[in-house]
């Protein structure tokens, strides 16, 4: 059991930091894909925290809270402040700049 928890914190640190990298390439405007790969992560990685939380802490068990409960805590947290507001803020943000981009293409030619 803690070889899985073991492997569990090292899997949800790397999607962590892999959320943070594709935020930043996309408020920096350096990947046009990354909006994708980014809805695809945070849908995946709630997928996964909504199936932790529901089978870790159901009321028909007695569980000793963990570290790796604290970290999936505190990520799902995370994860709906971001799919609720960073999300729209960013999608709103990159459409803005498409837009502004493609006035200037049209412009030029």
């Amino acid at each position: 059991m803690k070889h899985i928890d073991k492997i569990q914190h090292n899997v949800l640190d790397f999607v962590t930091y892999f959320t943070y990298f594709l935020y930043i390439a996309i408020a920096l405007g350096l990947s046009a894909t990354a909006p994708k790969y980014l809805n695809d992560l945070l849908f995946y990685t709630k997928i996964y925290v909504s199936v932790f939380l529901i089978y870790r802490f159901n009321p028909f068990r007695r569980v000793k809270f963990t570290g790796l409960d604290a970290k999936i805590a505190y990520n799902a947290g995370i994860f709906l402040l971001a799919t609720t507001i960073i999300n729209s803020v960013l999608v709103s943000y990159v459409d803005i700049f498409k837009k502004y981009i493609q006035t200037i293409i049209a412009s030029i030619f």
